[in-house]
Order: C-alpha cells, then sequence, then structure tokens
C-alpha cells in the first residue's frame, strides 16, 4: 500500500513540474511563437499563400538588404509566422515574410522583409494586387448628439427637386498630371455646384493604377472644398445646408512617395455631383 501511494505522489509530482514548465513557456512566449511555415523557394510560396509576383518581390528586397553577393547563394527559404490572435503576422511589428538564404562556405543569412507599401517595390511585397487608386468614399453618417447624448440631431433632408435640376456636377472625362517632385499634391480640378449644399458622389479612375517611374502609397483623395470660407467643410452628412446651388472646388490630393523619372499620372472618368 505504501509503494502505490509513493508511486502515485510520483505521478502527481511529475504532472505538476510538467503543468508549471507549460506556464513558464507560455509566460515566455514560447508557446505562442510556433514554427514559420512555407519552405525552398519558389516553391514554398503556394505553401504560405503568394503568388509568384509578390514572392519574387519579397525575396529581392530581402536579397537587397541582406547586402549579400548573388553568386554565393546556393538556395533560399521563404517563410511567414502564423497569424496570432489579434490578427498580425508573426511579432506584430508589420514582418511580411522571412527569408533566408543559404550560401557556400558562409553562415545563413536570416532577414525579416517589413510591410510598408511606400515605395512600388514594397507595394509589390505587400500585396498580389498593388494599385494607385482614387478615393471617393462616404460622407461621414455619424450622428451627433449633445452632451446629454439624448438631444441628437435628424437626419438631413433630401435636396429639393427644383435645386437638383439646376445643380452643376463636374465630369472630366481625362486629365493628365505632371509628376515631377516627390511630397504632397493638391491640383485643383475644376469647379461643381451641388443642390442644397448636399454632396453624393466622388468617383474617378487611374488610367495606369501600376506605373513603373512613381508611386503614392495612399489613396488619392477627391476632396471637395466650398468656395465661401465661412462654410463647414464637407465632411459630413449633418453639414449646415445651403439654400440653392452651393459653388465648390474640387481638388485631387495625394503623396507621391517614389519617383525615378518625370512622370504623368492619368486620371479617367473623374465625377463629382
Amino acid at each position: 500500500m505504501a509503494s502505490a501511494t509513493s508511486s502515485s505522489a510520483k505521478v502527481r509530482t511529475k504532472s505538476v513540474t510538467l503543468f508549471v514548465a507549460a506556464l513558464v513557456l507560455a509566460a515566455c512566449g514560447v508557446a505562442a511563437s510556433p514554427a514559420p511555415s512555407g519552405g525552398p523557394y519558389p516553391a514554398g510560396c503556394a505553401d504560405i499563400g503568394f503568388p509568384a509576383t509578390q514572392c519574387d518581390a519579397i525575396v529581392a528586397i530581402a536579397q537587397k538588404n541582406a547586402s549579400i553577393a548573388p553568386q554565393t547563394v546556393t538556395s533560399i527559404d521563404i517563410l511567414q509566422q502564423p497569424f496570432v490572435s489579434n490578427g498580425t503576422v508573426g511579432d506584430g511589428h508589420g514582418v511580411i515574410a522571412i527569408v533566408r538564404f543559404h550560401r557556400a562556405g558562409q553562415p545563413d543569412k536570416t532577414v525579416e522583409v517589413l510591410c510598408t507599401g511606400v515605395t512600388r517595390e514594397y507595394a509589390f511585397a505587400c500585396s498580389p494586387d498593388p494599385r494607385i487608386s482614387i478615393y471617393g468614399g462616404r460622407l461621414d453618417g455619424d450622428t451627433p448628439c449633445g452632451i446629454d447624448g439624448k438631444t441628437c440631431a435628424t437626419p438631413p433632408p433630401t435636396p429639393r427637386a427644383a435645386v437638383q435640376a439646376i445643380a452643376r456636377p463636374l465630369r472630366v472625362a481625362s486629365l493628365d498630371i505632371p509628376i515631377d517632385h516627390l511630397g504632397l499634391y493638391e491640383v485643383e480640378v475644376g469647379e461643381a455646384g451641388l443642390p442644397d449644399g448636399a454632396l453624393s458622389t466622388r468617383s474617378g479612375t487611374v488610367g495606369d493604377p501600376k506605373p513603373e517611374t512613381f508611386w503614392i502609397a495612399e489613396s488619392i483623395e477627391i476632396d471637395v472644398r466650398p468656395v465661401d470660407p465661412a462654410r463647414p467643410p464637407i465632411h459630413s452628412i449633418y453639414r449646415e445646408p445651403f439654400d440653392g446651388v452651393e459653388p465648390v472646388k474640387v481638388f485631387l490630393v495625394f503623396y507621391v512617395t517614389e519617383l525615378t523619372s518625370d512622370s504623368v499620372l492619368q486620371v479617367r472618368d473623374l465625377f463629382v455631383e
């Protein structure tokens, strides 16, 4: 009987030891860091869901950042940390992939590729189908309320039919914008007239959404501004209405993050009303 009790105690002690060890590993983050998936490049690209163009861009960036001679590389692994609970990759610092270079007579070199999207090169690494786009979007529809949280604004009325009939929408079939410097661009496109001050549509497309000589990291914004500086900005549907057709100016606002030579941004089918 004493022998059985001793054996049970040993089992309990071993179980407790394993449980404590598991807690220590979890606390250190080891349990939450499974091994990366992937494999030899280029076959390993499919294992982690990267199309060939995106995978090639990732490896090209890694090789440039690693500062290694291509002729010394014998093989390459493309790896990716599994998604963690908050939806980010790896350690949550924007690591899109891990590239490991095996070299003849030298130690392996491992490079983490961060996803920034700022330049064309990084945009192709970050997305399977990177494109420069024009953002129209909707106005803010959140209902403003008073301090008590109970007294709230009523939905704005629909523009009157008679005013809509004389409103002046802006239509631009084709517009070419010279791109000759890095940084912010604010291009005035033209004027429009909004019925009772209500903006309903902003849209447009880019003729060449994947230019080779420049990049725009964020969407191109169609910014509609009242001509009268005393009028409130056009950000919300609860904006103070206008009695009649309100004159506005339309701008395209964007930030060029990469430019290798003077270029042209092709804007097509721009429409504001």
